[in-house]
């Protein structure tokens, strides 16, 4: 995801919601940090320290060794360059934060609607499963691409190639993938599911 794209996709009302639903104090400091990290960010990517600090922020009380252990999953530098994609501690901070799952759902769907016309295209739902293929979630016994495809498919009720938001936060609470994985609330519980 590029610089363009990236600092379109969070907005005042994101910045609320996490503010709202993690330890950062007010949307204003979560808007300078979003910012930063921006600015900071030629390629939309950021270094280990700059997450932990984010992360570490916005959920305090997570252990340190459980956290750092994160940290290398989504690195990935089996394969990746080991940077760690913007949109990767937008989509925890949903994860992890206080916010009912269908809440959270919302603001993920928010993130990746790229074109901001209210649908996810079946491309564009791809772009969000990429976040958990790059943090290992391919290497179990599930393949995220099915995964996606089969949650596509349990939306998409009137067939119209094109998830709307309700159709989205449906498609990922029926699938028992999805589902485990949106109950998840601690890293030791997220790095179980790899």
């Amino acid at each position: 995801m590029g610089n363009t794209q990236a600092r379109n996709r969070l907005k005042a009302q994101d910045f609320h919601y996490i503010a709202k639903n993690t330890a950062f104090l007010t949307k204003d400091v979560v808007s300078d940090y979003y910012k930063e990290v921006i600015e900071s960010s030629s390629v939309g990517k950021m270094d280990a320290e700059e997450f932990k600090k984010i992360f570490r922020l916005a959920f305090p009380e997570r252990p340190e060794d459980k956290l750092d252990a994160l940290i290398e999953k989504i690195r990935n530098v089996e394969k990746t360059d080991g940077s760690i994609p913007i949109h990767s501690i937008a989509m925890l901070i949903y994860l992890f934060c206080d916010g009912k799952t269908e809440d959270n759902l919302g603001q993920m769907f928010n993130l990746f609607d790229v074109d901001g016309n209210g649908t996810i295209s079946i491309e564009e739902l791809l772009n969000m499963m990429a976040f958990f293929i790059e943090i290992g979630m391919d290497t179990g016994n599930v393949d995220m691409a099915m995964v996606m495809s089969e949650v596509f498919l349990k939306g998409d009720k009137n067939k119209d190639e094109l998830l709307n938001k309700q159709e989205f936060i449906s498609g990922m609470t029926q699938h028992p993938v999805t589902s485990k994985i949106l109950g998840v609330k601690t890293i030791d519980a997220l790095l179980a599911t790899f």
